[in-house]
């Protein structure tokens, strides 16, 4: 461990250390992990290159991918045909979509439409175990078809999803009982914000807009509009009076009126500033994210782009936290050229011990964006477990998990290139003197790094050296 002392969490703050490169810092936060071929494509395109190249991902390949759907084709299916499936082999349809979220965010080319996924679907949360059939579709109908592309067809879309019509209960919702879950949860969490300037009326008013809206099974198509449900009343909302006898109408114009509102634009930039700078990022970038989301219309590529390409983004190295499933993923793809894995449990037991199982946030405001809710005793020991078994998978340790670190870790002469390689390859940032020289210490007790390496030395050292530097702050910050 280090010399006998592992660094503590604190080492990991954003005036520790710095990134490498402005280009590194950039992959740090548009992919899941780095690998040697991210960092190839960023220098041959530049950072505003690559930014364009991956908010236009769908014109990058993605061969992997691919054939993962093609050999899990119960993530296609259609819905009647999935709810029987599911109604048969729950639990293997449920493994399937958990692994498919880490699989794909893994090895996709696409990483920021995948992170993008990510961030709408706790935006729009919905918890897969009480809605395995219909949060399937909603994933691959509702968010990955709509995020990059415009807010109004995502919140739309969201609208009229089976999955989350039920799980706010929008579907039992008539004129005689109309029911609030849903209306009040589009304007708090999907739309104004809970200050975006709605009153409690305007929450009773949307909920009569929306009576009606509802699902039906033994349909692909679960979604219907049943007139004979709809309050038909006159209705004052956010200070727009829509007439009497109108349908579904009402509740298009609520949801246009959402879309395009001001609080809207700010609510959503203050999200995604916050996904992808810091914590608490600075009012400026905020401000001028909004601005654009409003202008374009809710163009989320013309959001991202401006946001990508902002000052305060560039300047904003260590100021977040990997999420546990942050950690997980950013550990498999850095690993991923020489790793094979069988037994998917290996990853998704850890992420239900740190709390962040893809698909299981059961409240609708999606799991939380800020370190305070994950920087933990309890999610670092999970992490630094992590990291170490995996390292030693080669070894055997782990069942079902294969590990090549050759593939992975270039070869060294001596004991100081070894850990430099394994630092770089690894990481995007400065590594503390200190910390490098507690790594030669573990090689060679008299703190030699000009000592040669020899195949027993780096088969014995290897993996642990790997392990630790995964367990480190370094790379727990980004």
């Amino acid at each position: 461990m280090l010399g006998g002392k592992m660094p503590t969490q604190s080492q990991g703050r954003a005036d520790d250390f710095s990134p490498r490169s402005p280009e590194l810092h950039v992959l740090s936060r548009l992919t899941w992990g780095i690998t040697p071929e991210d960092v190839e494509r960023i220098t041959q395109m530049g950072i505003q290159g690559y930014i364009e190249w991956q908010l236009n991902y769908e014109a990058i390949p993605d061969p992997k991918i691919d054939d993962f759907m093609s050999k899990r084709q119960i993530l296609s299916m259609p819905a009647t045909q999935l709810s029987q499936v599911a109604d048969m082999q729950y639990g293997f349809v449920y493994t399937t979509m958990l692994w498919a979220r880490l699989y794909r965010a893994t090895y996709s080319e696409r990483q920021l439409y995948e992170m993008m996924v990510e961030f709408w679907t706790d935006h729009f949360n919905i918890p897969l175990s009480d809605y395995l059939t219909e949060k399937i579709i909603d994933d691959r109908e509702v968010i990955r078809k709509h995020a990059l592309g415009n807010f109004r067809d995502l919140l739309f879309a969201s609208a009229k999803s089976p999955a989350m019509l039920m799980y706010l209960d929008n579907d039992v919702s008539d004129k005689e009982h109309p029911n609030e879950n849903y209306a009040r949860e589009l304007m708090e969490l999907h739309t104004l914000g809970v200050n975006g300037g709605y009153t409690e009326q305007d929450v009773v008013e949307v909920a009569r807009a929306l009576t009606g809206w509802t699902t039906q099974y033994g349909r692909d198509d679960m979604f219907v509009f049943d007139m004979n449900m709809h309050d038909t009343g006159e209705k004052t909302i956010l200070g727009v009076t829509m007439p009497a006898g109108r349908g579904i109408e009402d509740g298009l114009q609520v949801l246009d009126m959402l879309a395009f509102h001001p609080s809207t634009a700010r609510f959503i930039a203050q999200k995604l500033c916050r996904r992808f700078i810091a914590d608490f990022p600075p009012d400026s970038i905020v401000q001028s994210t909004a601005e654009v989301f409003f202008t374009t219309g809710g163009d989320i590529r013309a959001t991202m782009r401006h946001l990508l390409l902002s000052d305060e983004f560039m300047n904003a190295y260590g100021q977040k936290f990997r999420r546990p499933i942050d950690f997980v993923i950013g550990t498999l793809r850095v690993l991923r050229d020489g790793l094979d894995v069988d037994n998917t449990y290996t990853f998704i037991e850890p992420l239900e011990g740190m709390g962040q199982l893809p698909y299981s946030w059961h409240p609708p405001n999606g799991y939380p964006d800020v370190t305070d809710a994950w920087l933990n005793t309890n999610g670092l020991l999970y992490r630094w477990n992590l990291a170490l078994n995996m390292a030693l998978a080669g070894e055997g340790y782990v069942e079902g998990i294969a590990l090549n670190l050759d593939a992975i870790i270039p070869q060294a002469n001596t004991i100081g290139e070894l850990v430099d390689v394994v630092i770089e390859r690894l990481l995007p940032v400065q590594f503390p003197t200190d910390l490098r020289q507690s790594l030669v210490n573990l090689l060679n007790r008299n703190g030699d790094e000009s000592a040669p390496v020899d195949a027993r030395l780096r088969r014995q050292y290897l993996p642990t050296l790997v392990g630790l530097v995964i367990a480190s702050p370094q790379f727990q910050w980004r």
